[in-house]
């Protein structure tokens, strides 16, 4: 007898459940945005000042990503808000930058920027003695990678530095020349002006000295030039110049608010008395700038 049997075998199934891989990228990363080195700003009379922002970018798209993005770059006084800066800037207080230098190669994902910005003469101070004591000066630091993925960086509290309030004028021209006056007479009417501009950023008031005038071993007082906030009539309403410093009366000056020079002219004029030599007489006044909060 031959007999058969018959073997089924059933198929091996594997069930697979599908899944989707989820991975999160922060976009670029803004750190260690620092003002000024976190040292107080001493603003340059009638001048620009160097103010450098520096910041860390970091990108995992990399380097390429990072040198192909789109920054903006504010400096502000914090009260000011870095959303009201970025719409709206001025020389008082909001500057705004595009374009940062690179103060390393790019290695790692990793850069290291620095913005320099010139603040002028007259921005606003933060210190005790200012007008804004509870504010400082920060910066904010926008990057946008090539694929519009945007990072934001800020100044931190504890590194924030202030801007220094600035006592200073410029007085032109540098030298009062009274031409020829002859021994026994004074200038009379014909006045020399001299403009005292606000080089710095505080209201000032002013106050003058002087010294007598001298030609060879010939000498004038002190007080043979005399000085008015108006034009006069020697000696009429003005003031005779002393070798102690003296508040000009009346006058005051604001701080500025753009490069718009802010000024006020003083009048001056001279006398010889009878029995002077003729000769060119010198000697020097000095301009003195107040505080005046």
């Amino acid at each position: 007898y031959i007999s058969t049997s018959t073997v089924t075998y059933a198929p091996l199934y594997t069930s697979c459940t599908p899944f989707t891989a989820v991975t999160s990228y922060l976009g670029p990363v803004i750190s260690e945005v620092l003002v000024n080195n976190a040292s107080s700003v001493i603003l340059t009379p009638n001048s620009t000042t160097s103010v450098s922002v520096n910041a860390k970018v970091s990108d995992e798209h990399g380097c390429t990503s990072i040198q192909n993005s789109t920054t903006t770059i504010l400096l502000y006084r914090s009260s000011i808000t870095s959303s009201t800066c970025l719409t709206t800037q001025n020389n008082l207080n909001c500057y705004k930058a595009t374009a940062f230098t690179a103060s390393s190669t790019c290695a790692s994902n990793l850069i290291n920027t620095t913005t320099t910005f010139d603040l002028w003469y007259f921005a606003d101070a933060t210190d005790s003695s200012s007008s804004f004591p509870n504010d400082n000066w920060m910066a904010t630091v926008i990057f946008t990678n090539p694929s519009s993925t945007t990072g934001t960086g800020d100044s931190t509290s504890g590194s924030l530095p202030d801007v220094q309030t600035l006592l200073s004028l410029n007085v032109s021209p540098d030298v009062l020349n009274y031409g020829t006056i002859s021994p026994g007479t004074n200038t009379s009417s014909t006045n020399q002006t001299e403009t005292v501009q606000n080089a710095g950023n505080t209201t000032t008031t002013l106050k003058l000295s002087g010294t007598a005038l001298s030609f060879s071993s010939n000498w004038l007082a002190t007080s043979s030039q005399r000085y008015s906030t108006s034009t006069f009539v020697y000696a009429g309403t003005s003031t005779a110049l002393t070798d102690g410093l003296v508040t000009v009366t009346g006058f005051q000056l604001v701080p500025p608010t753009s490069t718009t020079n802010v000024s006020s002219p003083t009048y001056w004029g001279a006398e010889v008395l009878v029995g002077k030599p003729q000769g060119t007489y010198t000697g020097t006044v000095t301009f003195t700038a107040v505080f005046s909060p």
